[in-house]
């Protein structure tokens, strides 16, 4: 029940009324081997005053002894005895994340920029097109000889 109301405290530290229940709930239990009863008791005044770390810290010291007898956990056991505090949410963008995000989106929007200005003027239709008529023109015979064939009949 101690390490529930440990457990209350870390995912709600603002509130205190879920783990005032668990120490009572450990309080009245029948067996409280390996508790140290006055420390929960101190706790329970502690989180009742509004210390929060400090009632969290006397429930962590009231089952040391609880918490040494057991034996170390194996396979997919963690071991863990001790509750940790929870880790800061992520907040706002910072002034960094600004910084990049700015640098970023006008790397992005100067790309587009020079994708525009640098275009080609014909798509790929046309320019396929003109490379084959081009080619078409260098096998052509000159002017001169079309002429010549022409006189000839040819």
């Amino acid at each position: 029940m101690v390490q529930q109301a440990l457990g209350h405290l870390v995912h709600d530290p603002g509130k205190v009324g879920a783990a005032l229940e668990k120490i009572d709930a450990a309080l009245a239990a029948p067996d409280q081997d390996g508790v140290s009863v006055a420390e929960v008791q101190q706790a329970k005044a502690a989180l009742q005053a509004g210390n929060a770390a400090q009632g969290r810290a006397l429930l962590q010291e009231s089952i040391t002894v609880a918490l040494s007898t057991l034996k170390p956990a194996t396979g997919d056991g963690t071991g863990t005895t001790v509750v940790l505090d929870p880790l800061p949410p992520r907040g706002w963008l910072t002034g960094a994340d600004w910084g990049f995000l700015t640098v970023s989106m006008l790397a992005v929007l100067t790309g587009l920029l020079l994708a525009y200005v640098f275009r080609p003027h014909k798509n790929l239709r046309e320019l396929r097109w003109l490379l084959a008529w081009k080619h078409r023109r260098q096998n052509l015979p000159s002017k001169h000889e079309r002429s010549d064939r022409k006189d000839q009949g040819i």
